[in-house]
């Protein structure tokens, strides 16, 4: 971006930031402009329900076409979304917003964040952070009016090291919501959208990405975790392959097999995979702990953990995670073939009781009654 137009974005901002606010419009925002995803999308849905008129920040043409007919597009940092985003009653997002941003009158910041921390971040990682996103992510947290936290653990977690000292309420994330569902329109959407056989039972693997975004790591032996999949819990394993937004356009490098995994790395909300998919197989991703509301199995796959502990080390100890862990492919299968329902199933209780975690599938509404009391 030119110097003249970071001036004329600056400009308008700290100008239009003064119009009146229409108290019952929104402006969403998923990962700096990505589609129709994640726990904004949650309360959205819930917005839309309750007769609000609901915009949404993307990057282009291609994000665009996720969103329902009646949700608005707007290009991130257009003239267009900027005066939205000044003239809103609220903004709902799960990443930081640029120092950029203006925030006055009676505007509120929802906060939803991204997920259950297991690596340091924010001010407990700052050494590792740029200096900008530092700034940023301070204002941020001055600008919010509530973060939405699923666990005591990660309340915490925000007064320690988010700069934050406002409101938090502390019920679950908005997107997990619908993981208390049957799902079986989301698997049949899933199939559909990746031509899926209908025969083939489907696992998930969701690494998250590496400083360096390398692929070196993703070594999974496919082929060995479909057939010990299929001697554990029966039935023919086909598995999808999502890699983490920041590596995704990546994944066309990586030796996908068709007869035993699909690159499933472009599909839009991750929440339909959960639905879709019998088993989760990840490293060090929050996303084992969204899938752990589906009460399915789940095992860690984690072949550079010294080198990985070494970049930000962890929240907290991982002999307390609740899923089977394994540093190479024969430690994986090992641990699908001894897979027990039970003793996963106690851990997770443990788990969740020991750090607070509240996940009841009624996120998105508890914050929309939160936004319609506070707006009142």
């Amino acid at each position: 971006m030119s110097n003249i137009k970071r001036i004329m974005r600056k400009v308008l901002w700290l100008t239009l930031s003064f119009l009146p606010k229409n108290p019952r419009k929104a402006v969403c925002q998923s990962y700096y402009g990505r589609g129709y995803s994640d726990s904004p999308k949650a309360i959205a849905e819930e917005l839309r329900r309750r007769g609000w008129q609901v915009f949404w920040t993307v990057k282009g043409h291609e994000e665009a076409k996720s969103l329902p007919q009646d949700v608005t597009p707007l290009v991130v940092d257009s003239p267009r979304a900027i005066w939205h985003q000044c003239t809103a009653g609220l903004w709902v997002d799960n990443s930081r917003k640029w120092a950029h941003t203006q925030k006055r009158g009676s505007t509120l910041y929802i906060q939803t964040w991204h997920g259950f921390p297991l690596k340091r971040i924010e001010g407990d990682a700052a050494e590792a952070l740029d200096e900008n996103y530092l700034k940023a992510a301070k204002k941020d947290s001055q600008m919010c009016d509530l973060f939405l936290s699923d666990s005591a653990f990660l309340t915490e977690i925000y007064r320690r090291a988010f700069w934050y000292s406002g409101e938090v309420l502390e019920c679950g994330f908005p997107r997990n919501d619908m993981l208390f569902g049957p799902g079986r329109e989301e698997e049949a959407q899933v199939r559909r959208s990746l031509s899926l056989p209908d025969d083939k039972r489907l696992a998930l693997y969701a690494p998250t990405f590496r400083k360096d975004k390398g692929l070196s790591v993703y070594d999974l032996d496919y082929q060995r975790l479909t057939e010990a999949l299929s001697r554990r819990f029966g039935g023919e394993w086909l598995v999808l392959a999502k890699l983490h937004p920041n590596i995704a356009e990546k994944a066309g490098r990586l030796a996908l097999d068709p007869r035993w995994v699909r690159n499933a790395s472009a599909y839009p909300d991750i929440q339909d995979l959960y639905l879709a998919c019998d088993a989760l197989v990840t490293d060090y991703s929050s996303v084992m702990f969204d899938y752990m509301c589906t009460g399915k199995p789940c095992f860690l796959y984690v072949n550079d953990l010294e080198a990985y502990r070494s970049d930000r080390n962890f929240t907290l100890d991982l002999d307390l995670l609740p899923f089977a862990r394994a540093e190479d492919n024969q430690e994986l299968e090992a641990a699908v073939l001894a897979f027990d329902p039970q003793v996963q199933r106690a851990r997770q209780e443990a788990f969740c009781r020991n750090l607070g975690v509240k996940e009841a599938g009624s996120a998105a509404r508890q914050a929309v009654d939160w936004l319609e009391r506070k707006g009142r």
